[in-house]
């Protein structure tokens, strides 16, 4: 067989018939090694052929997109495998080995005994349009698998090795995935950086975990722009689609996203920023660890609160701040099953915002790069409400000498929970400048205010641009700190180990 590579396609010829050298070519694509997929156009490293731990993000989103029903693909109950990050430091990871022949290799004998080049229209199984597959049971006999000529078959018998894999947050229990691939107009740039989403170690365990589909795209960009990050800054198209469980078919995962992404330089940039100061992060556990961690696990991996919302803002080209009061739908059920954990009874927006709190001083650093603004005029009007904000608490602080047994720190949480909850209320550009106005008179007057009353009104008063007063008031009372307010025994942070 000879091949010819060109920046737009890759020509192969050969003598003879086309079943075995098509069935060559897929048993060198498609292997499984220790019950885990090796795909040799991926794992190019002799570590990744030879440590099945470090293929298993690409084989369990394939278990969880393509091959995810047992019917298609057979594998063994679910296994554990502790990662250890340094001495003392290990987390644990669950995956189902490989079972049987792999789908693809089953499909050549029977779809392509007549050739690549025959004309007639072939069935191929679900499994290569994934989400919009025929189901197992009573409703399979009304459902029809992918049809159409034999080269495009054969392609799609590939397409799953050029996606990349993450893990979203659980819903309803259960796990969530999505699989996205680039608009490739560059064959060679395609295979020079698709691999470096991935380092080959423990730290893909911190990547492959994001916060929705905003998070996955933009970290795809920031890596596969690669080379070019210096130049332009500029991704090609993205191609997006989320798969999970839903509540009107249980039988497998179904498309429950599709968002096709083609992110901006500002938004790239600006991502990466985002990582920098939000990135995943192992956690000690606190307790034992339950069954389904692993017996010796000592760390969890925390995907943090604030980058998911942040993150959709960016793919949308909106600021950075916008809503950020409020989760994104992939991570609401997270809050609530921690909500059920701490059994205090708060409310979901009281428990974000103190999520946010944890996360207030890597918010601070991200919110102190200039490259995150679009005016000046965003950071002055966060500079006057933090003034404000520090006006009431010297006020707070001389209450403390007229007595009473309340500490400073008391206090203040329960003035800036009252100043969070009418920040929710203010949902009219007439409420929310009618709560600004009282906040400043609260306050009293001072010299930052007096020189940018300007830009204080600009926002009150505009007709789209007031929501921006909300959510920058939203980051100035997140971000606000200040030596007094030294925290007490810090709150024992309550997560789902996912």
């Amino acid at each position: 067989m000879t091949w010819e590579l060109s920046p737009t396609s890759v020509r192969l010829w050969w003598q003879g018939d086309d079943l075995p050298v098509l069935q060559t070519l897929m048993e060198w694509a498609w292997q499984n090694r220790e019950g885990v997929y090796y795909l040799p156009g991926v794992h190019r490293t002799s570590d990744e052929r030879e440590h099945f731990w470090k293929r298993l993000i690409t084989h369990t989103g394939l278990l969880q997109t393509f091959f995810q029903h047992n019917l298609v693909m057979p594998r063994e109950k679910p296994s554990f495998q502790l990662i250890t990050v340094d001495e003392g430091t290990f987390f644990s990871v669950a995956f189902q080995k490989l079972k049987g022949d792999l789908p693809q290799l089953k499909q050549l004998k029977e779809k392509f005994n007549k050739g690549i080049d025959s004309v007639k229209t072939i069935s191929m199984p679900s499994w290569i349009y994934p989400g919009a597959a025929k189901r197992f049971g009573a409703q399979a006999k009304e459902e029809q698998n992918w049809t159409g000529p034999a080269k495009i078959a054969f392609l799609l018998l590939f397409a799953p090795i050029a996606c990349t894999f993450f893990e979203l947050p659980q819903t309803h229990g259960k796990a969530n995935w999505l699989f996205l691939a680039p608009e490739i107009k560059d064959l060679q740039s395609f295979a020079e950086n698709f691999n470096l989403v991935w380092e080959g170690s423990y730290q893909d365990f911190l990547s492959v975990k994001v916060q929705g589909l905003g998070d996955a795209g933009l970290r795809f960009a920031c890596a596969y722009a690669g080379r070019k990050i210096e130049k332009q800054l500029q991704a090609d198209k993205i191609y997006i689609v989320a798969m999970g469980r839903v509540g009107y078919y249980q039988g497998q995962n179904v498309r429950k996203l599709i968002l096709p992404l083609t992110p901006s330089r500002t938004s790239i940039k600006r991502y990466a920023l985002l990582m920098k100061h939000l990135p995943n992060t192992f956690k000690v556990l606190k307790k034992t660890a339950e069954e389904e961690n692993g017996p010796e696990a000592t760390h969890w991996i925390r995907r943090p609160t604030a980058r998911g919302r942040i993150a959709e803002n960016l793919v949308q080209q909106q600021a950075w701040y916008l809503n950020l009061h409020q989760p994104t739908s992939w991570q609401v059920d997270a809050l609530e099953n921690q909500r059920k954990k701490q059994q205090d009874n708060i409310s979901l927006d009281r428990l974000w915002f103190q999520n946010l709190e944890r996360e207030r001083r890597a918010i601070m650093d991200l919110a102190n790069e200039e490259a995150m603004w679009d005016s000046p005029e965003e950071q002055a009007f966060v500079a006057i409400f933090q003034q404000t904000l520090r006006n009431l608490l010297n006020r707070e602080n001389e209450a403390l000498s007229r007595g009473g047994s309340r500490t400073l720190w008391d206090r203040w949480e329960d003035r800036v929970e009252n100043i969070r909850r009418d920040l929710m209320r203010a949902k009219t550009r007439e409420l929310n400048r009618k709560f600004v106005v009282e906040f400043l008179a609260a306050g009293g007057g001072n010299k930052l205010l007096t020189q940018q009353k300007e830009v204080l009104w600009h926002f009150l008063n505009h007709p789209f641009d007031w929501k921006k007063a909300r959510d920058l008031a939203l980051v100035a009372l997140v971000t606000f700190t200040d030596k007094r307010l030294a925290k007490p025994e810090a709150k024992e942070e309550v997560a789902t180990h996912e």
